[in-house]
């Protein structure tokens, strides 16, 4: 009990110190986020120290968990040694990295989808309990083997994840928000210990970030969806492997969001003959806040992801149902634009 209330302590001491000298810190790592009138629309360069701090955030949970914690987090991710777990953390780290140099120069998106796959790859060579061995479908009740396309297939998972995060990554609170609801859930739905601690120590953690976000002081930048899509792609998938917490539908229906809006805008700029990876503001989040403002924003766009996590888990409702309702809303809200610049 001392430990926990010990490592709370440290972890509000830790993002206390981090988010006070977020500026210089930026400064001294030359990482901002500068406007350009064009996508980037704030009137000041914001620090890009969403994802640094984060991953300084996992480093003391998991030092935690494996001095005093029996390490229930780890086991939790099915890291057996010490060796997986810094293998783990330099993985993230690397994810990390890349974020920072995409940050800074803007790397191409084959080039960057290129390393992120490599890096996915060599975790899972090491890591196989992540494979996604079959897909389970509850509405259906069936069970499709994937066999020898296991590994592939996992690998698109994390690599369409992080594409989708990034593109979801709009306006300030839109992803902490959506982190916060994911993390929220898992530490309700899961009986896993070690799992409840991750994600309450996360929660934590967004906790100052959003209210540095919201006052555009901090922008998470793409280390910090890099570091997120990560993390959340190893739970998701550890979660739906050992519990029967997830299925297909329902995986579909708390990513479907993101999912959708990068089918969309993957397919509205294929036919302008368009880059599908070039940035633009047509994402569901700049439609919304053209005509809604930040806040009621953010709240239309969580608000559908908490209503069918509560129908998820506290009816007996048939989960075709939750995602076809929540399919329309989204086709609902992306016609809510209103004189929008492309």
């Amino acid at each position: 009990m001392l430990h926990n209330l010990f490592i709370f302590i440290l972890i509000i001491i830790l993002n206390a110190l981090l988010f006070k000298n977020n500026f210089s810190i930026s400064t001294k790592l030359n990482l901002f986020d500068r406007p350009d009138k064009i996508r980037k629309l704030h009137s000041k360069q914001i620090p890009l120290n969403g994802g640094i701090f984060f991953f300084l955030n996992i480093l003391v949970i998991f030092s935690y968990d494996y001095f005093f914690n029996d390490t229930q987090v780890s086991t939790f991710f099915g890291f057996k040694n010490e060796f997986q777990i810094l293998y783990f953390i330099l993985i993230s780290f690397s994810l990390l990295s890349l974020g920072i140099i995409d940050d800074k120069i803007s790397l191409k998106p084959l080039t960057k989808t290129f390393l992120s796959i490599v890096l996915f790859s060599s975790f899972l060579i090491i890591n196989k309990n992540f494979y996604i061995i079959e897909l389970r479908f509850e509405s259906f009740n069936k069970v499709i083997d994937l066999f020898n396309v296991s590994f592939i297939f996992t690998i698109a998972c994390f690599a369409t994840l992080q594409i989708a995060f990034n593109m979801y990554d709009g306006i300030n609170l839109q992803s902490s928000f959506y982190y916060i609801i994911l993390a929220m859930f898992f530490f309700i739905v899961s009986e896993n210990y070690g799992l409840k601690i991750f994600c309450f120590f996360t929660f934590v953690y967004l906790i100052f970030f959003s209210n540095y976000n919201f006052k555009e002081r901090i922008f998470l930048g793409d280390n910090g969806v890099y570091l997120f899509s990560f993390i959340f792609s190893l739970i998701i998938i550890n979660v739906y492997n050992t519990t029967d917490i997830l299925f297909v539908e329902s995986i579909l229906i708390i990513l479907l969001f993101p999912f959708l809006d990068l089918i969309r805008l993957f397919l509205i700029r294929l036919k302008k003959n368009q880059n599908p990876f070039e940035g633009d503001r047509n994402h569901i989040q700049h439609i919304l806040i053209k005509k809604y403002g930040l806040i009621k924003s953010n709240l239309i766009l969580i608000s559908p992801l908490v209503i069918s996590m509560i129908l998820l888990y506290k009816t007996n409702i048939n989960l075709l149902v939750v995602l076809f309702f929540k399919f329309l809303i989204y086709v609902y809200l992306i016609n809510q634009r209103i004189n929008v610049k492309y």
